[in-house]
């Protein structure tokens, strides 16, 4: 319990931070001396959260902070002064500021304004209701990308018309340059993934099936499946994740820099600049890569039916070639153009949202893995519903 006089004297070099708490009357006052910054914050944390009211709380008292004494004042000051003038208010005794410098009173005054637009704590709430809100939220986000896109897909379109109609403006330098980044680098790693895959599915179908006396079908069921579904799904997944987020790193890290700023200042299209050789080059490289891709899958499966089944590489050749047909190599091909523009699309407008922090551009990059991969799944699972009917 505090006496009715108390003075604390901080013990610091120069001007001593402090304060001393009076009562008068009706009238509680901590009186606020020496520099008040975040120095001193640590002590006079320690020593305000020691104080105890020396009254008991009654709407009869009142209380005040003077800062009239305060030499020095800065943010971790004036956020100890609001907290010790809510935590008064709190015990129902009415308290404000007195004898404020008019540089020390815009300083309270902001802190203030900020520590009121502080959202309070969450409460507790129902599980169902969390997980409608999280549902909501979602689908709010995803509609809201949906614009974006088709909005960047709209812009994307009319700059392609303008180089068709100009091609003198296409960046031929930089268009081989992706070419060759996001398809010749990349074919190492995606025959790898493809031929590891295609033995998998191979050694997984022909055990499946032995137990009807049908191992021979698996060569079947790895033809179609391959060429139809699984080869363009696996490159388009590898090349969203190694194509898609290095053009959001690239044009985020630029957006970062302010560059795109820059050449907007210099007449300069970003779009024709940055985004138009992108998604051409995967355009192009895509079908190419999921071709090889095919391939060894294949090559993983005949493995396989070499030494895990014991046929002839002959036998197995002949028994693909029966297997499948020109319309099922279409089908993969024809999804390929699609998930490349997909990619790049995505890949590019999560690069044009990436703010001035390297945080933010961590989110963007992940986020345009996260979207390219669930559009090529979405991409791919209406191919597969309505190319059938279409006779393919």
């Amino acid at each position: 319990m505090l006496k009715r006089n108390r003075e604390l004297i901080l013990p610091t070099r120069g001007r001593a931070p402090g304060f001393r708490v009076e009562l008068r009357g009706v009238v509680l006052s901590l009186i606020a001396t020496g520099s008040w910054t975040v120095r001193e914050a640590a002590t006079l944390d320690r020593e305000l959260n020691s104080l105890i009211l020396p009254i008991p709380p009654s709407s009869e008292f009142t209380g005040e902070v003077d800062v009239s004494h305060v030499e020095q004042l800065d943010t971790a000051g004036a956020w100890l002064l609001h907290r010790t003038v809510q935590a008064w208010s709190a015990h129902g005794i009415g308290t404000q500021f007195v004898g404020a410098r008019e540089n020390h009173s815009i300083l309270l005054d902001e802190v203030v304004r900020r520590a009121g637009a502080m959202q309070p704590a969450p409460g507790k709430s129902n599980a169902l209701v969390r997980l409608l809100a999280d549902a909501g939220r979602t689908f709010s986000e995803l509609g809201r990308d949906a614009v974006l896109l088709t909005n960047f897909l709209g812009s994307l379109t009319t700059v392609l018309g303008r180089v068709i109609v100009r091609p003198w403006r296409f960046r031929g330098v930089s268009f081989v340059h992706h070419v060759e980044s996001t398809g010749l680098r990349a074919v190492a790693i995606v025959s790898l993934t493809c031929l590891l895959v295609g033995a998998v599915l191979m050694q997984q179908g022909a055990l499946q099936l032995r137990d009807f006396g049908a191992e021979a079908l698996s060569i079947n069921m790895l033809g179609v499946l391959v060429l139809r579904e699984m080869g363009v799904l696996l490159t388009a997944i590898m090349v969203a994740g190694r194509s898609g987020s290095a053009f959001t790193a690239e044009i985020g890290a630029m957006k970062m820099r302010e560059e795109i700023d820059a050449m907007r200042t210099l007449g300069i299209d970003p779009m024709e600049t940055l985004v138009v050789p992108r998604v051409l080059a995967l355009v192009i490289t895509l079908p190419l890569l999921t071709f090889l891709g095919d391939m060894m899958c294949f090559l993983g499966g005949g493995l396989v039916a070499v030494f895990y089944l014991g046929l002839e590489p002959a036998a197995f050749l002949e028994r693909l070639h029966d297997a499948v047909s020109l319309r099922h190599f279409a089908v993969g091909m024809i999804k390929a153009p699609f998930a490349a523009i997909v990619i790049a699309m995505v890949g590019c407008l999560e690069g044009m949202k990436v703010k001035g922090s390297a945080e933010s551009l961590g989110i963007h990059v992940t986020s345009a893995v996260v979207k390219s991969i669930f559009l090529v799944i979405v991409l791919d699972a209406i191919f597969a519903m309505f190319l059938p009917g279409l006779g393919l």
